[in-house]
């Protein structure tokens, strides 16, 4: 009886809630873990009973102010939370507790249509699948049902239809070899190649996932074997690897993929050994690569790469010497280059531009590191995060490039290097491993400039890679986890 009770005035407040909006709330699933409000401001929780998750979730889309919900599996509580774990409180590991927060949340007006009956119309529906965790109620039509274990009455009300679904983590086919260090692309047909790296040994060997089926296949073995190599996607499809470590030295060797014939060539030679370097394929075609290891120093050089030449021809060497630094491209097509290492800890950044074959020192970093992530946000900003400067850091900056300027944003929840950072469909950034004390992975919000847990991983590891696939399906491959137990494993998020 008591639980009817319950149910009943659940059903009021999604009436009362949502008659007037559509309300879109996305969120994500922890299990055994308990989010609990240690600070002061933290705002207050509502508790509720609901008879299982699904009814907990519910509550929380119809409370508009809800961001963070716990799940007592056994005593059904259900605790509602304004706040998200990256502004007050902390997680902790509870068994039979699950947390859900918010990775979006969205509140738009809606049209109303009404009806009068005499029979209540409440629908609720809940599909799991692996993409995002979306709650959304629509108002849409007028009737209601009052009901006890005697009797049942008419009245107005507003009939809802709510569905969620929820965004995890799940493994899919593993590879044939473990591997860290490695390079990941994805071809035009949508399948994933994924190519040397290091386990106990390094590695020539190559193979392609299919998203279709979530298996891999062993392809031909490129010429070299190799890690802390490039791999660039040509505009004709190909894939351009360039230099890395066989182990016991730095290469100059470049090497093609064909993906239309699936076999490897070699094009012409860099004119420097190098590793750990980036490479970044400018406007017109071109492939940039700067700085990296030699084996004997670190390089300020650089160089371009002409696909339909197959020649290098070397152009202004950078500023600084840099190893484990990172790249993108601008608004304006000229390329930012920032961090990394040359026996100091760089907070330095530059700018080249092809059209001048120039480098120009930009204003720095407030933090120096190596082993960062970059990411291009939708707004044009640059987003930089946690990496190394002797110890793993949280810290995560913006670079303006309109202004010239770098803004210390949210920090992440946890301290990573060795990580990787994604931009989704949405706009927010999904970074994944590179953290020593949990696998779970984390989402940047440029809207708040704030960090939300997004889900543990099958696995911890770093040094792995990342592809977003056509369907916008993330794909996690190999790693290292506690620096020696090398992984063959993969996950779809």
């Amino acid at each position: 009886m008591r639980n009817t009770t319950v149910l009943f005035l659940f059903f009021i407040i999604v009436t009362q809630t949502i008659s007037q909006d559509i309300r879109t709330l996305s969120l994500t699933q922890l299990n055994n873990i308990q989010y609990q409000c240690t600070d002061p401001d933290c705002s207050s929780s509502t508790t509720v009973l609901a008879l299982n998750l699904r009814a907990c979730v519910i509550a929380c889309l119809v409370n508009a102010n809800c961001r963070t919900l716990t799940f007592d599996q056994s005593n059904n509580q259900c605790k509602l939370f304004i706040d998200i774990p990256s502004q007050y409180g902390n997680l902790i590991t509870q068994a039979n507790i699950i947390t859900m927060t918010a990775i979006d949340d969205r509140q738009l007006s809606a049209p109303i249509t009404t009806s009068t009956t005499t029979s209540t119309t409440t629908t609720t529906s809940l599909s799991t699948t692996s993409s995002t965790t979306t709650s959304s109620t629509t108002s849409s039509s007028t009737s209601s049902t009052t009901s006890s274990t005697s009797s049942t009455t008419s009245s107005s009300s507003t009939t809802t239809t709510t569905t969620a679904t929820i965004r995890a983590w799940k493994a899919t086919g593993s590879m044939s070899n473990s591997r860290n260090d490695h390079t990941a692309s994805i071809l035009t047909n949508g399948k994933v190649l994924v190519v040397g790296g290091a386990n106990s040994a390094v590695l020539n060997s190559a193979e392609l996932y299919d998203p279709s089926t979530g298996t891999w296949a062993t392809i031909s073995s490129m010429v070299t074997q190799r890690k802390l190599h490039t791999a660039t996607i040509l505009t004709n499809g190909n894939v351009l690897i360039t230099g890395g470590n066989n182990g016991t030295s730095f290469l100059t060797n470049v090497e093609l993929y064909n993906s239309s014939s699936g076999t490897w060539t070699t094009t012409g030679s860099m004119s420097s050994v190098r590793g750990a370097h980036i490479a970044v394929m400018l406007t017109n075609g071109k492939i940039l690569v700067s700085g990296g290891d030699s084996g004997s120093g670190f390089l300020s050089s650089s160089a371009l790469y002409d696909p339909l030449a197959g020649t290098w021809t070397t152009v202004s060497s950078m500023n600084y010497l840099r190893v484990s630094h990172v790249a993108c491209i601008l608004g304006n097509n000229n390329v930012l280059v920032a961090g990394g290492y040359n026996g100091t800890y760089l907070a330095t950044a530059e700018i080249y531009n092809f059209s001048t074959n120039t480098w120009t020192n930009t204003a720095s970093m407030n933090y120096a590191r190596q082993l960062l992530t970059i990411s291009v946000l939708s707004d044009g900003k640059i987003l930089v995060a946690g990496g190394d400067n002797g110890s793993s850091l949280k810290v995560a900056e913006l670079y303006d490039p309109s202004s010239n300027t770098w803004t210390v944003t949210g920090s992440m929840n946890c301290a990573r290097n060795g990580h990787v950072a994604s931009v989704l469909a949405n706009g927010n950034v999904l970074v994944t491993g590179g953290c020593n004390s949990n696998s779970f992975a984390e989402l940047y919000n440029p809207s708040t400039g704030n960090w939300t847990i997004t889900g543990n991983m099958t696995a911890m590891r770093a040094y792995h890679t990342v592809s977003t696939l056509t369907n916008g399906t993330i794909l996690v491959t190999g790693g290292v986890f506690n620096s020696s137990i090398y992984l063959n494993s993969a996950e779809l998020y």
